[in-house]
């Protein structure tokens, strides 16, 4: 059975408004949708992408539809509307335009392009909640209620039963995990005149935890997203700077030397990567996400992202087998940049979670780092695999942070 839509039925790739996009007739669609929608009421609302269960086998891109696309996304259109269009995830979007701004010198932003939650409801939550327990993908449900696919994402992971033992939602639980490990990491730290970078600050819960240390001098917080930065700036410590801008274009200009800098993107930091050797300590910590692109290794034109971004070449394995690898060869690549900036790292600890990586690095620089990174690092036809990489899965820690929660841990 065809999984397109009639744009591309019919070779079309203009964007249309919401009130020129049709039905797509009921033959591409699981009928178990369908009668979710009918018995929720919603049997009248335009579906104009196929609704078919998630991990379905991604499409090629052509030139004319990016370039529909990225016309659309410079005119300021929303991704929810644009996905509509294409039948596109909007990350997977969100990857290529990135790459397309990088090329063309362009800012990316997702500024202005959102359709809000004001179609959101209860009525519109439970069918919401419903559909994505029986595997359609959060954001052919931002599509069929025109929300923002990252608000619905975060709703229907919220409201899914049977997370965890409490049936927690798992990026509350992660973020609590990765918090206390950061928090367990930096009270080992010999604190003196201590200075931290985050250029992705976010609402500023590592941010607290830093400046609970005394000696702590100085923070430099980056947030883009304005809400976001809103309530980063409730923390009022003077020693707290907080700066509501673009990321690459701060570390392109910023010259100062941090002890610690933390990475920790909703999505991908690999540009940053680049930057921050500058701006590190010779005895300097790095604490580093690897973000969404990790978790969308389903999606066709993410493997190739993961190529020109980390050099893992792999098109052919399993999703289950991709996602147990690409962590070696992406932390074989950041050690290949180490090296290339004269620094040596430690991997303290390393995590995977339900949608990324976290690692906790201790850097030193080194006068001839390339024997650390021969003993470190195999180099073969798939990219450079960091060697002796201890991992685990949250389910295998979680334990560390029902633990510590017992204890009091509580931020």
């Amino acid at each position: 059975m065809t999984q397109t839509s009639f744009t591309f039925i019919d070779n079309e790739y203009e964007i249309k408004p919401w009130d020129k996009l049709r039905n797509l007739a009921e033959h591409y669609h699981e009928q178990k949708f369908l009668k979710i929608m009918k018995k929720h009421g919603f049997v009248e609302n335009i579906v104009p992408v196929p609704l078919r269960s998630r991990y379905t086998k991604g499409r090629r891109w052509s030139a004319d539809e990016f370039n529909s696309c990225f016309d659309a996304w410079m005119r300021g259109v929303s991704l929810t509307l644009i996905s509509a269009n294409l039948n596109r995830n909007p990350q997977d979007m969100i990857y290529k335009l990135i790459d397309e701004c990088n090329r063309k010198n362009i800012a990316f932003t997702q500024k202005g392009r959102s359709e809000g939650s004001v179609n959101w409801s209860k009525e519109v939550e439970t069918c919401a909640s419903e559909l994505f327990g029986l595997g359609l993908p959060a954001w052919k449900i931002a599509v069929i209620f025109r929300v923002d696919f990252e608000f619905v994402e975060k709703k229907v992971f919220k409201d899914r039963q049977g997370y965890g033992h409490v049936k927690k939602n798992p990026f509350t639980i992660n973020t609590d995990h990765k918090q206390l490990v950061n928090k367990q990491i930096l009270d080992k730290i010999q604190l003196s005149d201590f200075k931290v970078f985050e250029p992705f600050a976010g609402e500023g819960r590592f941010t607290e935890i830093i400046l609970s240390k005394k000696q702590v001098t100085s923070v430099v917080c980056i947030e883009e997203n304005e809400s976001t930065f809103e309530k980063l700036s409730n923390i009022g410590d003077p020693r707290c700077r907080k700066i509501l801008g673009n990321n690459i274009k701060i570390l392109k200009q910023i010259e100062e030397k941090f002890d610690l800098i933390d990475l920790d993107p909703f999505s991908t930091c690999h540009e940053q990567i680049d930057l921050i050797w500058k701006n590190l300590k010779e005895d300097a910590y790095l604490f580093l996400t690897f973000g969404g692109e990790y978790r969308r290794s389903f999606i066709t034109s993410n493997r190739k992202s993961m190529l020109e971004r980390y050099q893992y070449n792999d098109t052919e394995s399993s999703n289950s087998n991709y996602l147990e690898e690409v962590p070696h060869y992406f932390m074989g690549n950041i050690a290949k940049r180490s090296c290339s900036n004269g620094y040596e790292f430690q991997v303290l600890k390393a995590v995977r979670y339900a949608n990324y990586c976290r690692f906790w690095l201790k850097l030193e620089k080194s006068k001839d780092p390339s024997d650390w990174y021969r003993k470190s690092v195999i180099e073969n036809q798939n990219g450079q695999r960091f060697i002796n990489l201890n991992i685990p899965r949250f389910k295998e820690i979680r334990h560390e942070i029902d633990r510590a929660k017992k204890e009091g841990f509580n931020l």
